[in-house]
Order: structure tokens, then C-alpha cells, then sequence
């Protein structure tokens, strides 16, 4: 498993984006520590700012248990004390620094790491973060995606298809993605928007999200590999049941 360090100024911000995350996956499901703020003043109140060997002795816990560390930061000086952790740590797991958006990308990092991603994937998923927003704001789709492109290998793959309808009302936001990407272990499901919509691998939360997917729209899955159809009728029975989400109300 990789583990996940978050760096922030604020130790209010780091938890928050923390608690944030961890919403999203299964309790024990991820290995994060949050290293933020500079301790408090004379008063107690916490003090701004970021502490190197804090992040160091994060990253040296999480050695113990994890292949790899990613560590993410929210600005400035949270980047010199990420630097300068390296060379305090004692451990010698991989450790990759990201500049991902902070809150966004520990969203992704956290569900990616929790599927089992490896460092590399965990931090390609943290950096392409705000590929959704900026998808759904309208800039370029092509330069939000970037390396979060799926393989042509991969999109072209035929397996066992499902097609299911999008029922719960808020449509495919980050909730019902990182439930996707747990659902699908085992197998590669592509899941595609009808009629003519793009393709995302269901292992990414950053790609589900660029679909785009709203209430109505119907979407093929498509599952290959030895657990291709465990993994289908997992994914496949939470769209029906709304992600957990449907009212009273809903269709």
C-alpha cells in the first residue's frame, strides 16, 4: 500500500482535507498522516506555518507499513519543508513529492492508494485532480487531462458489457466515483457515456469524474480479466441503487 503525507500551514485545513478524504473510502482503507501547522503560541492557539522534521517523522511512520510515500503540500514553504524532510527521514521507502492542488489532489491520491495504486499511479491520479473541474468550468479537456489519458490499448479492450442508467440525482460526483473504484477491484472496468461520451478506467476517481455523468445518462461498462464479472455486478448494483443516495422522491 502507499501511504499519503499531507503538508499544510494550517493543522485546521490539513485535518479538514483529511477527514474530507477519508470519506471516501473504507475505515482502515488508507494510510494517511497529516503534518501541518508550526505548533502554538503562548496561548495554545495553533501557529501557522510547517515543521520539516514533523514531516520527516510522517513519512518515516508510514515507512513501516507502506511500499512508498506520497507526500502533497499546500504552498510555499510547505514545499522547502517537504524538501528538507528527505533528507532528515531515517527510512528509505520511495517517497515522491506532488505538485498537486491540495485538497483535491489528497481526495484522489487517498481513494487511489486505498484500490491498491502503485506510487507512480497514485500521484498521476493527485496531479490530474482538477481535471473534473476544470472540464465542467469548460476550459480545454485535453490539457485538464493530460497524463490521466487512457491508454488507446486500454479504451479499445473488450470484455463483458453491462449498460446502466445514472439514478441518483447529483449524478457521478466524488462519492459515487471512489465507490466505483473500490467496487471494480479485481478487474479493469472501462465505464463509457452514451451515446458518444469519453471513457475513464474505473480504478480512477480523477477519470470518473471527467465523464461527467449526470441524472438520465446511461453508461456502458465494460469489465476484462479473471474477476471481470464479480467486479461488474458490483459496479452494476450500485448504479441501481442510486449510490445509496435515491429519495423517496426518486425515480
Amino acid at each position: 500500500m502507499i501511504g499519503v503525507v499531507a503538508v499544510s500551514h494550517s493543522s485546521r485545513l490539513g485535518e479538514a482535507a483529511l477527514e474530507l478524504a477519508l470519506q471516501m473510502v473504507p475505515s482502515g482503507g488508507a494510510q494517511v498522516r497529516v503534518a501541518a501547522g508550526a505548533g502554538t503560541d503562548a496561548d495554545g492557539a495553533p501557529v501557522l506555518g510547517t515543521d520539516a522534521v514533523a514531516v520527516a517523522a510522517a513519512i518515516d511512520e508510514l515507512a513501516a507499513d507502506c511500499d512508498g510515500v506520497l507526500v502533497l503540500m499546500d504552498l510555499g514553504s510547505a514545499v522547502l519543508s517537504a524538501e528538507l524532510a528527505l533528507e532528515l527521514r531515517t527510512s528509505d521507502v520511495p517517497v515522491r513529492l506532488a505538485p498537486a492542488p491540495f485538497v483535491e489532489g489528497l481526495l484522489a491520491a487517498v481513494v487511489s492508494a486505498s484500490a491498491g495504486g502503485a506510487l507512480d499511479t497514485v500521484a498521476a491520479e493527485a496531479m490530474a485532480a482538477l481535471a473534473a473541474k476544470t472540464e465542467q468550468l469548460g476550459e480545454d479537456r485535453a490539457s485538464a487531462v493530460g497524463s490521466a489519458s487512457i491508454a488507446e490499448d486500454e479504451s479499445a479492450a473488450r470484455g463483458l458489457t453491462r449498460i446502466v442508467r445514472v439514478r441518483n440525482p447529483l449524478g457521478i460526483h466524488a462519492r459515487p466515483a471512489a465507490l466505483i473504484a473500490k467496487a471494480s477491484a479485481g478487474a479493469q472496468v472501462i465505464l463509457r457515456r452514451l451515446p458518444d461520451g469519453p471513457e475513464a478506467s474505473a480504478a480512477s476517481l480523477t477519470r470518473v469524474l471527467v465523464l461527467g455523468a449526470r441524472e438520465g445518462d446511461e453508461i456502458a461498462l465494460t469489465a476484462t480479466g479473471s474477476g471481470a464479472t464479480d467486479a461488474l455486478d458490483r459496479v452494476v448494483a450500485l448504479f441501481d441503487e442510486g449510490f445509496g443516495e435515491m429519495t423517496s422522491s426518486s425515480p
